[in-house]
């Protein structure tokens, strides 16, 4: 998963990514969507994050959606499992009230995502990250 965007997480990401995971199992504004090699490893996985939000004039949804933690293990790729996981958490996505939904696509991943109605964001949106937590991640 880590090869594609090029970073190496940092070595404590796992055991942070482990913790969040566990305390939002029970969130209802939270899903992991999961293909099962059938022999206890995993093909695929998608997770949903639904962010309450405050209406705009332009959308009075009250949450927005991020899909994120996609990937398809290498063994197991050109097989749909990815768009399934994809697909399954845009739709828990659109069905929880989000009219607006992001993701962050490797190169890689772009096509898949182009097909399945995803665009370039065309607008002025811009992003800020602490200077320190730039370099963990």
């Amino acid at each position: 998963m880590f090869g594609s965007p090029g970073t190496e997480p940092a070595p404590r990401w796992a055991a942070e990514c482990t913790t969040a995971f566990a305390q939002r199992l029970d969130d209802p504004l939270f899903a992991i969507f999961v293909v099962d090699t059938g022999s206890g490893g995993l093909a695929a996985c998608a997770a949903g994050t639904c962010t309450p939000r405050l209406p705009s004039p332009g959308n009075s949804a009250p949450y927005v959606g991020h899909i994120g933690s996609v990937a398809t293990d290498p063994a197991h790729r050109r097989h749909g499992y990815g768009w399934a996981c994809v697909t399954a958490a845009r739709d828990w996505l659109a069905g929880q009230g989000c009219t607006v939904i992001d993701l962050y696509a490797s190169a890689a991943g772009r096509p898949l995502y182009e097909t399945m109605g995803f665009v370039v964001r065309p607008d002025v949106a811009m992003i800020w990250r602490a200077p320190s937590a730039s370099s963990e991640w």
